[in-house]
């Protein structure tokens, strides 16, 4: 019976591949579920495929895309019905049950908290 070697330069390709793929986990925040404004009734709603939903204070509610980008960067693309997607861009910070949106721009800042 012939036994394969397993060579040293495969093991390093293994934990490369191990150290970013663990890395990329860490550094995404964990955006799934919805998330109400605080001292508002704003909500918004993430779902692992990629598409979120957003509710304003006065009820009107948009839907789209989300894509999160290297450094807590985030890109939203607001679906609208006959035209292109309105893309807002920002930052979104995690810690514990409070998530902090800033614009790219640092204008508006909007926090929230997750919702059980």
């Amino acid at each position: 019976m012939h036994r394969r070697k397993f060579k040293p330069k495969h093991h390093f390709v293994l934990v490369a591949f191990a150290f970013i793929f663990s890395v990329s986990c860490l550094s995404t925040p964990n955006l799934i579920g919805k998330w109400r404004e605080i001292g508002k009734t704003a909500t918004l709603e993430f779902w692992r495929d990629g598409t979120f939903k957003a509710v304003d204070n006065e009820g009107m509610s948009v839907t789209g895309k989300y894509f999160l980008l290297q450094n807590g960067n985030v890109r939203f693309e607001v679906t609208r019905i006959g035209s292109s997607p309105d893309i807002i861009k920002g930052k979104i910070a995690i810690m514990g049950d409070e998530l902090t949106f800033r614009s790219s721009d640092g204008r508006d800042i909007e926090r929230y908290r997750r919702k059980p």
